[in-house]
């Protein structure tokens, strides 16, 4: 597959762009930012294009970049700082920007799309009376209605090996179980989650919409690697 990739300068996305490289599932990995991503420039599979992400015409630029492929990822999303952001700032990263990018991917004929969002989220968080779970309701929302034919929505709790997730917070949920979601799951276990899904369960996927949180990763990981 080739496969686009929305905020692989961030944490999550440099650890998905990473397996997506060691996985014969990709046979061309577009990173598209607003920087280049240094440990990637001497990668054979990798395209890197540098774009003005709030560009007013962003969606029409992704629409030219993302002919031919087959597969887009979202890991775009701010990892820090939001408590002394606005809500209109927060929006216009998470819901606007992301919204041009997957609908012009769809435009471009991509019927694929991975989003990483968080724990608990879902449409109906559009009208939290909480700022963060508004913005990212609003974000899960913006994805949905584009319509892609596959979406696979990936939702970690506590992400340990993050450098925004503090260490203090990862040793108090650390005894949560999996199956309440708001516990830990290792970066890398979401990096091979992403991939693991196109790997195994893509072509076979009958649903619209399949949402990952921690325990149906560890499992998907488990039924891949075993372990």
């Amino acid at each position: 597959m080739k496969c686009i990739l929305f905020g692989g300068s961030g944490e999550v996305g440099r650890a998905v762009a990473r397996e997506l490289l060691k996985s014969d599932v990709c046979s061309k990995l577009t990173m598209l930012g607003r920087r280049t991503v240094a440990s990637m420039q001497d990668e054979a599979k990798v395209e890197q294009v540098v774009v003005d992400t709030s560009s007013p015409e962003l969606e029409e630029i992704v629409k030219e970049i993302a002919q031919g492929h087959d597969v887009a990822i979202s890991c775009i999303g701010i990892g820090s700082g939001t408590a002394f952001m606005s809500e209109e700032q927060m929006t216009e990263v998470e819901v606007n920007m992301l919204g041009k990018y997957a609908r012009g991917c769809k435009t471009a004929g991509i019927e694929v799309f991975e989003l990483l969002t968080a724990v608990g989220v879902n449409e109906s968080h559009a009208a939290s009376r909480i700022k963060g779970f508004r913005v990212m309701g609003k974000k899960y929302k913006a994805v949905l209605e584009v319509g892609f034919k596959k979406l696979a929505v990936f939702k970690p709790g506590i992400i340990v090996g993050n450098v925004h997730t503090p260490r203090w917070l990862t040793m108090l949920t650390r005894f949560i179980p999996d199956s309440i979601g708001w516990g830990n799951i290792l970066q890398d276990e979401v990096a091979r989650a992403f991939v693991t899904h196109l790997e195994k369960k893509v072509a076979c996927q009958n649903q619209s919409v399949v949402a990952y949180g921690n325990k149906e990763m560890k499992l998907l990981l488990l039924e891949r690697y075993g372990i």
